[in-house]
């Protein structure tokens, strides 16, 4: 006979099936990475880029030129998607983030913000930025994600370097420049798209 503390193998295999969903459930609701880039965007140009990997860009970074010289800028595409910002004269700001700054609902702002115009935005925090954070939330089906990019960017030159993002796929806040922990790290070989799969997420159209 079987004791109280004894399970039979149908038990064990529950047991088993509850356990690894659960395990499932912790990886899912983690921060995805997408491991280094360095993805230089030319003058003139911009870059259409998707944090979560599905066919929507949800990060528009810009790097243009206009009469009063050189410009860079982001633009969240998708309501409610907004940038950590600020406001000074009138206009509206990307803020230059320092690793370990909190990305949340409180600290998130604007959809669209100028980064660095040269004198024609003073107040500009990436007109000489190295290895700087944007933060961000963006959509993602009836989902909200908070998300950093670190870039730099040289006004001067016209220089913008995507050097890497990450955001946290259980709705919860950021810190900007966090990675997964190193138990995780093994999953950025599939990449964002590959994780996209994984976790069965859609966008709405």
């Amino acid at each position: 006979a079987m004791s109280s503390n004894e399970s039979s193998p149908r038990g064990a295999y529950a047991l088993a099936a509850g356990a690894a969903a659960a395990a499932a459930a912790a990886a899912d609701a983690s921060i995805v990475y997408s491991g280094v880039q360095d993805i230089s965007i030319n003058q003139f140009n911009s870059l259409n880029l998707s944090l979560d990997g599905d066919a929507y860009g949800d990060l528009l970074l810009k790097n243009y030129v206009f009469g009063g010289g050189n410009y860079q800028g982001a633009t969240v595409n998708f309501f409610p998607g907004k940038l950590v910002t600020f406001s000074a004269n009138g206009l509206s700001y990307v803020s230059a983030l320092s690793a370990g700054f909190s990305i949340d609902a409180s600290s998130v702002g604007t959809f669209f913000g100028s980064m660095a115009y040269g004198g024609a935005n003073p107040n500009a925090q990436f007109n000489n930025a190295s290895n700087a954070y944007l933060g961000l939330s963006f959509a993602s089906g009836a989902n909200v994600y908070y998300g950093w990019v670190r870039v730099s960017i040289n006004n001067a030159t016209g220089s913008f370097v995507v050097h890497d993002f990450a955001y946290e796929n259980s709705g919860a806040g950021i810190a900007a420049g966090a990675v997964p922990a190193p138990g995780a790290l093994g999953l950025l070989a599939l990449g964002p798209a590959g994780l996209g799969i994984l976790r069965g997420r859609t966008r709405q159209a």
